[in-house]
This record gives C-alpha cells, sequence and structure tokens, in this order.
C-alpha cells in the first residue's frame, strides 16, 4: 500500500511539473517581429480569444506610447513594444500597456476639460445674447466624451489593481 502511495503521488508531481504554465506566467519571447509572431501564434492556438485581449490591448497601447514619445515610424513603434517585453511574463507585459493606457486616458481627460472649459466660457459669453447651437453641441460633444474617458479610466485603474492583488499562480 505503501509503493502505491509513493508511486500516485510521484506520478501526480511528474504531471504537475509537465503542465504548461497559465497565460499570465508565460514568457514573452520577443526578441524579433517574427519571433514575436510565432508566440502570438502559439498563443492563439493555445487560448481562447477572449483570454488574449488584454494582452492585446496593451500591445496597442505601448505601441500608442510610443507615438506619444515621438516615435514616427510603425515598425519602430513595435520594436520599441517588443524591446519592452522581451522576457516578461504576460502579466508584465499587460500591466506595462494597462499602464500606458492609464496614462493616455489621464492626458485626454485633460485636454478635453480644457476644450470643455473652453465651450463652457464661449457659452456662458453668448447666454445673454443666444449661445450658437454649434457651441452648445461642442459642449455636449465634450461632456459626453470625458464621461466615456473617465468609464475608461475608471475601468482600467480597477483592471490594474486586480492584477496587483492577483495572487501569484506559481
Amino acid at each position: 500500500m505503501t509503493r502505491l502511495r509513493v508511486l500516485c503521488v510521484s506520478a501526480l508531481l511528474l504531471l504537475a511539473g509537465c503542465a504548461k504554465p497559465d497565460l499570465p506566467d508565460l514568457k514573452v519571447r520577443a526578441a524579433t517581429p517574427s519571433e514575436f509572431s510565432s508566440f502570438k501564434t502559439d498563443l492563439e492556438r493555445r487560448f481562447p480569444k477572449e483570454h488574449l485581449e488584454p494582452l492585446e490591448t496593451a500591445l496597442t497601447e505601448l505601441q500608442w506610447d510610443a507615438m506619444h514619445r515621438g516615435i514616427k515610424a510603425s515598425a519602430d513603434r513595435e520594436l520599441d513594444m517588443l524591446a519592452k517585453i522581451d522576457g516578461k511574463t504576460v502579466r508584465e507585459a499587460q500591466i506595462l500597456g494597462w499602464q500606458a493606457r492609464r496614462e493616455r486616458l489621464r492626458r485626454e481627460i485633460a485636454s478635453m476639460t480644457e476644450i470643455r472649459a473652453h465651450n463652457q466660457r464661449l457659452a456662458e459669453k453668448t447666454a445673454a445674447t443666444g449661445t450658437p447651437e454649434s457651441v452648445l453641441t461642442h459642449l455636449h460633444n465634450a461632456e459626453d466624451i470625458l464621461a466615456r474617458q473617465n468609464r475608461d479610466l475608471a475601468a482600467t485603474e480597477h483592471r490594474l489593481l486586480q492584477w496587483a492583488l492577483a495572487p501569484a499562480n506559481r
């Protein structure tokens, strides 16, 4: 009976050691664009599309961040993104990208807040004589955009907090 237990425990440990890591724990292979393409193809085979969406968002955000930093060429933005994520875990890459998303949203909110304030001043200035419809439309649009951006920022902050609080899968 003892031998059977030892054999069963050994088999379980062997199987556990062979198990492939979960998506967040996988190391990103991105030393070159072709290596990264192979890595993504492997991910697409192993995981459902909805599991990969946060990573795809992160990759896009990292490239937008490169654009914000003045990297003009698409190929250069991709190389910049690859350099940031190569060798990191998928979770670390996601966090980097979603942090970039948070910063982009903060910049956009600041810009749209200025636009809204400008339109509010125009509306106040013309209130006595009748505010032009275009000013009211611009003001309404700015408020709608700000509401969406603030929702997106709150969702981004929530996701980053979830990842920060998530126990390691090791």
